[in-house]
């Protein structure tokens, strides 16, 4: 399966760079400052970029094959889109089949608004990399190993930075539901814990599972105070507003995209009513 993906992904770089000989649109942008970062320029930054040079760091890996050239800049995505793959393989086959989760992994990894960016050089890719590996990390319990990739998403791209908060609230819950501290419904979850926050020699083992992920979004805190807001670069094309169309465009896509899942739960859910009933 993992084939079927890593085939098309290649099939679909070669023919982007084929068509399209110049950096697509923010490509422009992104390559350029990925480009002064391989002659080593490091204290060059483009004032339209407003991401941290995450991307470009990994880039750097390029400069072992020559030149930073757009196609071999394209090419790191198209590889972060094969690790992709396998972390998100990984999420899915902890409750399902291999070859089940294999496929639920290309479906996914084939979803139109990520695989585009596995050809074209952005910063999608390899945010989305680091905020799903560092949910694996942190469900195998490798608590600063998940704070750490989930700073590195911080670095791909600052929003990432409520998804390392995410994750970090997922790692506690975890870890009291596992430990007894919480189980049932959510009033008996609240009683329960209201006792379990009476001891504090209890409560310091969660503490410590948080601590990584908390260190994360404290720094980042520091960043913003520091920085006058979170984006970097050019801040007055990049101002936080409302915008009511966008939520419908993403409303109609998943709704779309998430059909046939929906469909057959439904199916499944009439299933097993009628089949009470008689």
């Amino acid at each position: 399966v993992f084939g079927v993906y890593a085939i098309a992904s290649a099939l679909v770089l070669q023919l982007v760079n084929t068509e399209v000989r110049t950096p697509y649109m923010d490509e422009q942008f992104h390559i350029r400052q990925a480009q002064w970062y391989c002659m080593g320029a490091f204290n060059k930054w483009d004032p339209k970029l407003t991401t941290p040079p995450g991307l470009y760091i990994v880039s750097l890996a390029v400069r072992t094959m020559g030149a930073c050239t757009l196609d071999r800049l394209r090419a790191v995505n198209c590889v972060l889109g094969c690790i992709l793959f396998w972390t998100v393989y990984a999420l899915i086959r902890q409750n399902t089949r291999p070859f089940r989760a294999a496929i639920k992994a290309l479906t996914l990894c084939m979803l139109p608004t990520s695989f585009f960016f596995a050809h074209v050089y952005y910063t999608d890719i390899a945010s989305l990399l680091c905020v799903l590996l560092a949910q694996l990390l942190s469900v195998h319990k490798r608590h600063v190993w998940a704070g750490v990739v989930g700073g590195a998403g911080v670095w791909m791209r600052q929003t990432n930075v409520v998804w390392v908060a995410l994750v970090g609230g997922a790692a506690v819950e975890r870890w009291m539901r596992e430990n007894g501290v919480v189980s049932g419904g959510l009033v008996q979850s609240v009683g329960q814990l209201v006792q379990w926050m009476k001891s504090p020699r209890r409560w310091r083992e969660a503490v410590w599972v948080a601590v990584p992920y908390a260190f994360v979004v404290m720094a980042f805190g520091v960043f913003v105070r520091v920085n006058g807001g979170i984006v970097l670069g050019d801040k007055s094309n990049h101002q936080a507003g409302v915008h009511v169309p966008q939520m419908f465009y993403f409303y109609a896509f998943t709704a779309a995209m998430a059909a046939p899942t929906v469909l057959a739960e439904a199916q499944r859910y009439t299933h097993a009513v009628t089949s009470r009933q008689r």
